[in-house]
């Protein structure tokens, strides 16, 4: 299988170094606008890949996929690309904020019979898939409430980077950073949100560096959120509180408890990477953990938040939900 790398920053450098140690998979081409990018991505792999300046002229080197790692305004046109240069596609998340955007790459998926997973790394844990299993399985009984915090500094590493740039990284760090905690809490308890109360704060930068506020998810489970992103340190805590069981993912390890310390739901052990699990739906084995039409619960509850906290805190409710 021979993959090409869209976007060598240091995402693109990881997803190729993954790809480059799965057997029979060459990292064929890369392509980048800063050539300094694309000399570092190419010293760290064992092929010797194109390069290319433009990504339209990667998508004609004769690749089988292509994994997007951009900044995240230019994903949805790139995917659309890509696909239209028939291969399948591994993007970095976010995809877009924009639900037309969705809809186009989700009709263009179909209609040339690709393939086209997104990076969520929580979706491809086993943990948290476990986690997820005995929440949807309903025998723990109802969500009764749901938590999210998330911290880490977004300011210092991304000073005069694209991720401080509002046309690349709309949303800030709520969008490009807590799409993870967000998505995973609506992905594992099957819930969208019905209303949004949010405020965001800037810090002193161009885009939002931290957001709280407050969710009624399905049927009006109570949903809180606190993303801070002018912390000293990274820390996850997001908690699903069911009928008889609290279920729980700390620093990205899931954990459950009926009464007394969390214990974890699946044994330490490695796992399969996102890039793994890519190559093996490429090949026919396995399922699309991270499809994009599955992007609408977070897309919706992202785009709410950000339109509450323009609007003051104002409450901002979703109409519909289930699909496009």
């Amino acid at each position: 299988m021979r993959i090409g790398i869209i976007g060598c920053g240091a995402l693109g450098r990881v997803h190729a170094a993954r790809f480059a140690a799965i057997p029979e998979v060459e990292v064929a081409a890369l392509a980048d606008t800063d050539p300094a990018a694309i000399h570092r991505a190419a010293q760290e792999l064992p092929s010797r890949p194109r390069a290319f300046a433009d990504y339209r002229d990667l998508l004609d080197a004769g690749l089988d996929a292509v994994c997007i790692a951009t900044p995240d305004s230019l994903h949805a046109g790139q995917v659309l690309d890509a696909l239209a240069a028939g291969l399948h596609v591994f993007c970095e998340k976010p995809l877009t904020l924009d639900p037309g955007e969705l809809e186009a790459v989700i009709s263009s998926r179909d209609e040339v019979d690709r393939i086209l997973a997104m990076t969520y790394p929580r979706r491809y844990d086993r943990g948290i898939q476990a986690l997820r299993r005995e929440v949807l399985s309903g025998r723990w009984g109802a969500v009764r409430t749901v938590a999210l915090y998330d911290c880490e500094d977004w300011i210092t590493p991304n000073r005069n980077t694209w991720r401080h740039d509002p046309a690349l990284c709309p949303g800030g760090f709520l969008h490009d950073a807590n799409g993870h905690q967000i998505d995973t809490v609506l992905w594992a308890t099957g819930l969208e949100a019905e209303r949004v109360r949010a405020r965001v704060d800037c810090r002193g930068t161009p885009v939002p560096i931290t957001a709280w506020g407050t969710a009624d998810l399905t049927g009006g489970v109570p949903c809180t959120f606190c993303f801070a992103g002018d912390a000293r340190r990274w820390r996850e805590d997001l908690a699903i509180h069911c009928q008889e069981a609290d279920f729980l993912i700390l620093d990205g390890r899931a954990l459950w408890t009926t009464g007394g310390p969390p214990a974890p739901l699946e044994p330490a052990g490695p796992g399969e990477t996102g890039e793994e699990a890519f190559v093996r739906l490429v090949r026919g084995e396995g399922p699309n953990w991270a499809p994009p039409d599955e992007l609408w619960p977070v897309l919706r509850f992202t785009r709410a938040a950000l339109e509450s906290a323009a609007r003051g805190g104002e409450e901002v409710r979703l109409a519909g939900g289930g699909g496009r």
